[in-house]
């Protein structure tokens, strides 16, 4: 029997004079107990029609529907604002009661001022009536199921304090709260590492199987679909474009938008042929940095975000940069960028010399950052931000550098007519392109790219990568590209880095890494990725972990990988590997000393030892 019906469902939004339909002609239902995938590019309408059925919508909206129903009770949203005080009274008692949203940036959905387990308490008590000491004893339950074992502990912390996967959980925990019929999950997994994902995807049919809830998950990752979902709805320009079984979908789909989308998932699971480098752009030698901790300013007390990093980037080379959340993949990123000082060691660019405060040249070395919505200025015109780097750095007359803002903004893909808009008139893939060009106009030889493209479609995603590409081909530049996506790593780098809790385990060729991985972590990494395959996937199933480690949890001069590694050896747990180097494969793992495994002749050819 459905749980949830919709028929004929249709937004518009009105900007002024211009009326923008969102959403057109939706109708789908949806079971107890059922986990229904929805999928499409940015702007198909998938968010759009999911806060439609919590009545989220701004008043710019205009919503339109024949009929819909939750378990029977009537939640039709109201036309031309007819009955709107009614509906709102009926929604009230519906939301966070029968239906609860996680939503797809936990640290914006969570109040930051507010410590976590309160959050959840009041949540608890504003829909059942219980007292203060039932309501955290139900919160304590409500973390245990997400996969915290120490609730109490992470009930007295705010949410800043935690990391991405850690908030999701309690987001999570607060949207079950009160045993909704009905989960909506907006790109819940779209931010997270591979690790975490499948952490939260085992989590979400953890609450599927227990509590028999019916889940709405909303997702551009079509390997997530497949691994998690029953159904899948794949929508297309506010549309529903094809409706059917996972299995369906992926092996016989019969739109032409479905077979376009899994086409563009097979092209990122292939590795790209990428042209060496040309020398020693960057090298990074011995870098470490440390953080006070939390109410303790001494030496002493310190939490090491980076240890002992050393690579290099060639010239015209894209470098990758893998690893899980709290790795110090950002924290090594600012360094090299100059936004950090390192507590140790040195970054040299083009084989000078750092400046006093062990920074690279500014210009030389620029950043493009994950979020396009928040790293441009929402009050300056593209023109002033594609400028501001020119008035700082450069003599140009005022015509010189209108033309240069003209020719980058060809060069992304943009119309020269952009430059007169502000962001909010642009997509996120559009935006993306904006914070590109802003990196280019100062003429970098190397960009940093943190996590480019982890908020957006695969189709925008592409887009993207292919500009990087043609950059680094037509315009020789330099490239350290950070993601956790590994299938998106694999698709752009030549080399890449492996980092965990710090420290970089294996560095290596981007084929060599992902085809034969020879550091436990660097294995345990790799077969977390999710393919659009539903059977291949679901083998991927993993045992939902009680806590996720971080860089913090095993102090001390151990291997940080050891009380996880099913390889460990007693020395393990009493110091630190060194960076063990053979060819141009580099790992941290005592498997490959052979003070600890034995000699070898001076003939062998080392391979992976895992």
């Amino acid at each position: 029997m459905s749980l949830l019906k919709i028929q004929d469902l249709n937004v518009q939004f009105y900007d002024g004079q211009k009326g923008q339909e969102a959403v057109r002609h939706l109708s789908f239902e949806a079971a107890s107990g059922e986990i229904v995938g929805i999928v499409g590019e940015s702007g198909s309408g998938k968010s759009t029609a999911m806060k439609a059925v919590l009545g989220l919508l701004p008043g710019s909206a205009q919503v339109v529907c024949r009929r819909m129903e939750l378990g029977g009770t009537d939640i039709t949203p109201p036309s031309r604002g007819k009955g709107k005080k009614e509906y709102e009274r009926r929604m009230a008692s519906v939301r966070g009661d029968k239906i609860a949203m996680v939503f797809q940036n936990p640290q914006t959905s969570l109040n930051p001022t507010v410590k976590v387990g309160r959050q959840i308490t009041e949540t608890i008590r504003a829909h059942r009536q219980c007292s203060r000491a039932r309501a955290k004893e139900r919160a304590l339950e409500l973390l245990d199921m997400a996969g915290i074992c120490d609730g109490a502990a992470l009930m007295e912390k705010y949410p800043f304090e935690l990391s991405g996967g850690m908030c999701q959980r309690a987001a999570i925990a607060i949207a079950l709260s009160c045993e909704p019929e009905l989960l909506i999950a907006d790109e819940p997994t779209t931010a997270l590492d591979a690790t975490v994902q499948k952490q939260l995807l085992e989590l979400f049919r953890r609450v599927r199987r227990e509590t028999g809830t019916a889940v709405l998950f909303v997702s551009h990752d079509l390997g997530v679909i497949a691994s998690l979902c029953d159904r899948v709805l794949v929508m297309h320009d506010g549309a529903l474009a094809e409706e059917g079984s996972v299995e369906d979908i992926f092996y016989y789909p019969q739109h032409a938008y479905t077979k376009e989308l899994l086409a563009r998932a097979g092209e990122l699971q292939k590795l790209s042929d990428v042209r060496a480098g040309e020398g020693t752009l960057l090298n990074v030698s011995h870098v470490g940095k440390e953080y006070p901790e939390a109410g303790n300013f001494s030496k002493r007390a310190a939490t090491e975000a980076v240890r002992d990093v050393s690579f290099h980037i060639e010239k015209g080379e894209i470098f990758g940069l893998v690893g899980e959340s709290g790795s110090g993949k950002t924290t090594l990123a600012r360094i090299i960028a100059g936004v950090l000082k390192p507590t140790r060691g040195t970054v040299l660019y083009d084989g000078g010399e750092p400046d006093g405060r062990g920074r690279a040249p500014k210009r030389m070395v620029q950043m493009i950052f994950q979020n396009p919505y928040t790293s441009l200025n929402p009050r300056m015109t593209v023109q002033s931000m594609l400028e501001e780097p020119l008035i700082l750095h450069t003599g140009c007359t005022r015509q010189e550098r209108r033309e240069r803002v003209e020719q980058m903004l060809s060069y992304v893909g943009l119309k020269r007519e952009d430059a007169r808009k502000y962001p909010a008139a642009f997509s996120g893939g559009e935006r993306q392109r904006i914070g590109i060009a802003r990196a280019l106009m100062s003429e970098p030889g190397l960009l940093v790219c943190d996590e480019p493209v982890s908020a957006l479609d695969m189709a925008v995603q592409e887009q993207i990568l292919e500009v990087l590409e043609e950059l680094q081909v037509n315009r020789g530049i330099s490239c350290l590209f950070i993601s956790h996506d590994l299938n998106v790593v694999k698709r752009i780098s030549r080399r890449t880095g492996v980092m965990y809790a710090g420290s970089l385990v294996e560095v290596g060729r981007t084929k060599e890494v992902y085809r034969d991985p020879w550091h436990p972590y660097t294995k345990a990494l790799l077969s977390s990725i999710l393919v659009p395959d539903p059977l291949k996937a679901r083998r991927k199933k993993g045992v939902l972990r009680r806590e996720e480690q971080t860089a913090e949890a095993y102090p001390g001069e151990g291997c940080p990988f050891a009380p996880k590694c099913g390889y460990a050896m007693g020395c393990c747990f009493k110091k630190r590997p060194e960076r063990f180097r053979f060819g141009g494969r580099e790992v941290s793992c005592f498997l490959y000393s052979e003070a600890y495994t034995g000699k070898r002749s001076k003939d062998y050819r080392m391979t992976s030892q895992i």
